[in-house]
């Protein structure tokens, strides 16, 4: 697939313009990036930026624009018009134009909105019939194994980091940057942590955060919490549960805004008794 800078390259120049200003092709980047965090497929953004520059366009000038098959086109015209973002007029040949960005963000926000509030709602209807459906097929269970599974935006690493913490029994151990704390402040995992204390679970943090006391408080004393603050910024933050969970999150590629954190989860023994013993090393 052609890289988004040449998209954008490839795009200006059949308007006759080109520009060498490389925050126009970042931006352009991260706009894409963020439609399709609503649910927009990569094309589906392509084809909606495309429409809100241009104003209108026939299907014919999508296509060729865009570098997308004119059949493709419509289907993905037909998508965007489903979702609520994309119109048509009534002349011949059709033409096509979309909601401001503004516009169209706050439609794909609710819209997303409505479909996680009904699907939470429903949580326990459909764990119920799942389980309902697994019975009725009698299938045996199968033995646990070492695993691990790649982590790709915030928003992943954070569930994730929430659904282990809230399986611990006895030890969480936590190495993490001023940043990412913050982001576990402000998510709610540092009042899941404090929670988790009071149900005689022992927390151990170890963060280069000075300033710790602003989000934790400072009576600290008879709490199950251990903090080490201030110490120096390591190349990778992580969480280590009961001493067979993990989360690891790489800090290189996210130190800058505009770049999606990664990292990864595994209860593989081996790699846990690394992080472990570097936990345990670190001052």
């Amino acid at each position: 697939m052609e890289p988004i800078l040449g998209q954008l390259n490839g795009f200006l120049q059949k308007f006759g313009t080109s520009t060498y200003d490389p925050s126009i092709y970042a931006m352009y980047d991260e706009v894409l990036a963020g439609l399709q965090e609503l649910g927009l497929s990569a094309k589906e953004a392509r084809i909606l930026v495309y429409l809100i520059i241009r104003k209108q366009s026939t299907a014919t000038d999508i296509s060729r624009y865009n570098d997308i098959g004119r059949t493709e086109t419509y289907n993905y015209i037909t998508g965007l018009m489903r979702k609520g973002v994309v119109f048509s007029t009534f002349d011949r040949p059709q033409k096509y134009y979309a909601l401001p960005l503004e516009k169209a963000l706050d439609h794909l926000i609710e819209t997303r909105r409505g479909a996680l509030q009904r699907l939470a709602e429903s949580k326990a209807d459909y764990c119920s019939m799942l389980e309902r459906l697994s019975r009725s097929m009698s299938l045996s269970s199968i033995e646990e194994k070492e695993s691990y599974q790649i982590l790709s935006g915030e928003n992943s690493i954070i569930s994730t980091v929430k659904r282990v913490i809230l399986d611990a029994h006895e030890e969480i151990m936590l190495l993490v940057s001023e940043k990412t704390f913050a982001s576990f402040y402000h998510t709610g995992i540092v009042d899941d942590l404090t929670a988790l204390t009071k149900r005689g679970i022992s927390v151990h943090l170890q963060t280069s955060c000075k300033n710790i006391q602003d989000y934790i408080g400072t009576n600290l004393e008879g709490s199950n919490i251990v903090v080490n603050s201030g110490i120096e910024e390591k190349m990778v933050d992580f969480v280590l549960i009961d001493n067979k969970d993990i989360v690891v999150m790489l800090l290189g590629a996210s130190k800058s805004d505009k770049i999606k954190p990664h990292g990864f989860y595994t209860n593989n023994l081996p790699i846990i008794s690394v992080f472990k013993t570097f936990f345990e090393n670190t001052k």
